[in-house]
């Protein structure tokens, strides 16, 4: 790995043979339920996930948060907070680490998105939750952390 800064422009210049993802994942919970959607790949169910995707270049994790969960769920998340983070190695090929956030209010903008029945947003008790689950949520889970 090659790390270089120029202090005279401000710039930092990573280089990485082998880069790690970072995404971001929001858990919505209410009255001790989270929501959950399906997740799918090649059009078929893999598993029950957050809200989540990707962070970009230039974007905050609250930033990412708001934008995804409107993009997937139509919703416009508020009273954000920083929440754990999951470790994931998928396999040899896709490592990644997911930062999530908590959202405490939400609005539903989109109805089309929220009530999308292929991906079947619904509320889960934390107790009772739905399987199988995508893997950085089941290592977050693995924290042994409240959620609530």
């Amino acid at each position: 790995m090659r790390l270089s800064i120029e202090l005279k422009k401000a710039d930092v210049i990573v280089s990485v043979n082998d880069p790690v993802a970072a995404a971001v994942a929001t858990l919505i919970i209410k009255n001790e339920q989270v929501l959950l959607g399906r997740r799918f790949e090649d059009n078929q169910f893999t598993c029950w996930q957050c809200p989540g995707g990707y962070l970009q270049r230039g974007e905050t994790v609250e930033q990412a948060a708001r934008r995804l969960c409107l993009k997937k769920a139509g919703l416009d998340v508020q009273c954000l907070r920083a929440g754990p983070y999951s470790n994931n190695i998928f396999s040899n090929a896709l490592h990644t680490v997911t930062l999530y956030v908590v959202a405490d209010e939400y609005h539903v903008k989109n109805q089309n998105l929220f009530k999308d029945q292929k991906v079947q947003w619904s509320w889960f008790s934390l107790d009772a939750l739905p399987e199988p689950l995508f893997l950085p949520l089941v290592n977050v889970l693995n924290l042994s952390i409240k959620l609530s």
